[in-house]
């Protein structure tokens, strides 16, 4: 057994996720922007949530996906890492949030010498 100690931070609650009409208009104003920045997007309503699935056109096996959850009195864009990116009326901001998390991945899967370093 384990002991915590009392000041121990408590676990965050689960995130609670919109419904999808809610998801699907957030979603979708957000999957505008991110394919004005070249990203591939793809709407996903047949998940428990409806989520939005953002990759690059050249590696579509790197990406991410996206829900809407409610948190600090608003409704967030939230990725798939449990990573709360910004409060939905934010778009540009979250677009540009995701181009800083997946850029250095689609970059490195394009890396011709990335077989030679090891």
């Amino acid at each position: 057994m384990v002991l915590l100690p009392s000041n121990a931070p408590t676990a965050l609650p689960p995130p609670t996720y919109s419904g999808p009409w809610r998801a699907c208009w957030h979603l979708t104003r957000l999957a505008l922007v991110l394919r004005c920045d070249g990203w591939t997007t793809q709407l996903r309503t047949e998940t428990p949530h409806t989520l939005l699935r953002v990759y690059s056109k050249g590696a579509p096996t790197i990406g991410e996906s996206i829900s809407v959850a409610w948190g600090k009195g608003t409704w967030w864009y939230l990725s798939s890492t449990g990573l709360w990116l910004t409060p939905r009326k934010r778009l540009c901001l979250a677009a540009d949030k995701l181009n800083i998390l997946l850029q250095p991945w689609v970059a490195a899967a394009f890396d011709p010498l990335r077989d030679e370093q090891h």
